[in-house]
């Protein structure tokens, strides 16, 4: 039985390893997930075996932050998160499956690996643009060497995979293996209490698009405020933002004065599939940033497994999630009245808001279920035992 080491360190969070849960208890694979310590995510639901090594960059907290000293090297794009042990799995598993190019603990899985018969595999799902971190000559010298050095890389998404191209991976080496939706979790539900939420129970009496995301300009919460502003003067429609907020004090006091949106800065994850059947619309236009774009697109995933329509733009990986014309309008980015026109005919055709809801469902069953990720992540494997 081939083991696997899924090293994630302080990036462990039970909802990002669904095909590797899934691949432990149906297949040959024996899978160990390895999070940090100090941990950062509750792991305790996870249906597979789960360790922890040591992670000094953690350990340091400061100015009101945990693990300050670790998040200042991130912001400072300097190679970090150390952990203590991981060249001894080489000595234990068959094959070490890291996350990102740019964290230590790959650097530390490459060069175990190398001198080893254990193969190595990284996944990337933060790497849309590729030019993140050129401009740090040390940090970029560390992210080709362990794209030398991987025996298979895997991306989220294809841009993921295409940036990856742009670094000099050859086409070859890597596998789209997208995240995975729980898909007996976010399903739809005939009734939901919005008051156990939080919500007003008159929620109900308008139709309702659902934002879930930080309230920053790079989830596109100013077009969507703006759009909104279009769509309410023909429609009887309600607002409902989720996520805290990078907004100015200004911005603020005019979400929270406004009649027609309702905010919550937190929501439960257990309570997520709760708060998409609220939804008659899921919007997530996000726009292209200096070194960012919108790498998956979860927040849509979760909606559409929820039988919810969805309107995204067309940036990082959301078109790849949401399929323009069958489960989703995606709309141009940066671009309001795109977007309002395209809020404005769903509102206007329940009808077809029931049919991109259904089709998405069924997109999220097939292509985004654990089973299918699963299997795709299982060939990978199976093509880099064989070399």
């Amino acid at each position: 039985m081939p083991r696997v080491a899924l090293v994630r360190g302080p990036y462990l969070r039970p909802n990002g390893v669904r095909p590797w849960e899934y691949l432990h208890n149906h297949s040959n694979y024996d899978i160990t997930a390895f999070e940090s310590r100090p941990a950062r995510f509750d792991t305790s639901n996870l249906d597979m075996p789960v360790k922890q090594l040591r992670w000094p960059d953690g350990m340091i907290d400061g100015f009101g932050y945990e693990h300050f000293f670790s998040r200042a090297i991130s912001r400072a794009r300097f190679p970090s998160n150390y952990l203590v042990g991981v060249s001894n799995l080489v000595n234990e598993f068959d094959i070490i499956n890291t996350s990102e190019n740019f964290n230590l603990f790959s650097l530390q899985a490459a060069l175990a690996c190398s001198s080893n018969r254990t193969k190595f595999v990284f996944s990337a799902g933060e790497n849309i643009p590729y030019p993140r971190s050129q401009h740090n000559p040390i940090l970029w010298f560390i992210k080709k060497h362990i794209n030398s050095k991987a025996d298979a890389i895997t991306a989220t998404a294809p841009e993921g995979k295409r940036a990856l191209i742009h670094e000099g991976v050859s086409h070859d080496k890597v596998t789209v293996v997208p995240n995975a939706i729980d898909i007996e979790n976010f399903k739809p539900k005939s009734e939901v209490d919005p008051t156990e939420l939080g919500l007003t129970q008159d929620i109900q009496n308008k139709q309702t698009i659902l934002f879930v995301h930080g309230l920053h300009e790079q989830k596109g919460v100013h077009d969507i405020l703006e759009a909104f502003e279009s769509v309410r003067k023909e429609h009887k429609v309600q607002l409902l933002l989720v996520g805290a907020s990078k907004l100015d004090s200004e911005q603020e006091r005019e979400i929270q004065n406004d009649d027609a949106i309702q905010w919550l800065t937190h929501v439960p994850y257990e309570s997520m599939p709760d708060l998409y059947n609220l939804a008659d619309i899921f919007v997530l236009p996000s726009v292209t940033m200096v070194n960012n774009e919108e790498q998956f697109g979860m927040a849509a995933l979760e909606a559409m497994s929820c039988e919810v329509p969805t309107v995204v733009s067309d940036t990082g990986g959301l078109p790849y999630v949401a399929e323009d014309g069958s489960t989703s309008i995606v709309v141009p980015e940066r671009s309001p009245s795109d977007l309002s026109t395209a809020l404005n005919r769903l509102v206007k055709s329940p009808g077809l808001q029931n049919e991109l809801g259904d089709n998405a469902r069924k997109r999220a069953k097939a292509k985004f279920s654990p089973d299918k990720v699963g299997e795709t992540l299982r060939q990978c494997y199976n093509q880099v035992l064989s070399k």
